[in-house]
């Protein structure tokens, strides 16, 4: 039998160990968070305390827990109920009064500019329709608010990076991915012109190989051109 890919159901199976730091795959993904994590605060023109978030596919909360600490207003949207139930208890233990809510990245229960700041972070590569999760994101921002989105490049050698490599050595389930859904950049580009946002940072992403294979754990870096990116939209001002 075929090895499914794009398995979403992994987060179902696997969502208890989003916060056990001897889980390999989610060690991995806080990793790859605090790289994120890093270069949104290296970019972003606001502060975490106060502001608005939606965390659009935020799994287990591990992006939404980490702009939670610095202060911020978060609302997490996922389809994964276990996941959820696994953001929700790590927001208690830590005393947030963040919200976690079941629903698509593409019709959010989150009214129209509530947010300052938007994230599509790791979740892209997932959607059947991207375009339409880019505008979702740019209907709940706020004039003037930011998207961070972070995804795989689909170009040569990514999906053998991503699924031969990092799901053959185990660093991330085997299924996980689909390279065919993986997005380009200027894909991206296109869907948030029409969602009124504009790019103002790309940065390109690969993988730390000698810390990787030295901890067992993904560690992203900087780089001239990678497989991944992060990408940052501003949303017109009225």
């Amino acid at each position: 039998m075929a090895q499914a890919q794009n398995d979403l159901e992994i987060y179902d199976r696997e969502a208890d160990a989003w916060w056990d730091g001897s889980d390999r795959f989610f060690r991995s993904l806080r990793s790859v968070k605090e790289f994120h994590l890093e270069l949104l605060l290296e970019r972003w023109a606001s502060e975490p305390s106060g502001a608005r978030v939606v965390d659009l596919g935020c799994g287990g909360g591990l992006f939404s827990m980490a702009l939670a600490d610095r202060g911020a207003d978060v609302v997490g949207v996922d389809l994964s109920g276990p996941s959820l139930g696994s953001a929700a208890r790590e927001a208690g233990r830590r005393g947030h009064a963040a919200q976690f809510v079941r629903g698509d990245l593409t019709s959010s229960p989150v009214r129209d500019g509530w947010a300052d700041l938007v994230l599509l972070s790791d979740v892209l590569e997932h959607v059947e329709d991207p375009k339409a999760a880019v505008i979702e994101a740019g209907r709940l921002l706020r004039p003037g608010g930011t998207l961070l989105l972070n995804t795989f490049d689909r170009r040569p050698g990514a999906g053998l990076l991503v699924v031969t490599v990092a799901e053959g050595l185990g660093l991330v389930p085997k299924g996980t991915h689909d390279p065919a859904m993986f997005v380009r950049p200027a894909e991206v580009d296109d869907a948030a012109r029409e969602a009124g946002m504009t790019r103002t940072h790309l940065v390109w992403e690969a993988p730390s190989l000698v810390k990787t294979v030295r901890t067992w754990t993904i560690h992203m870096r900087r780089a001239p051109r990678g497989f991944a990116y992060t990408a940052l939209y501003e949303k017109a001002q009225a």
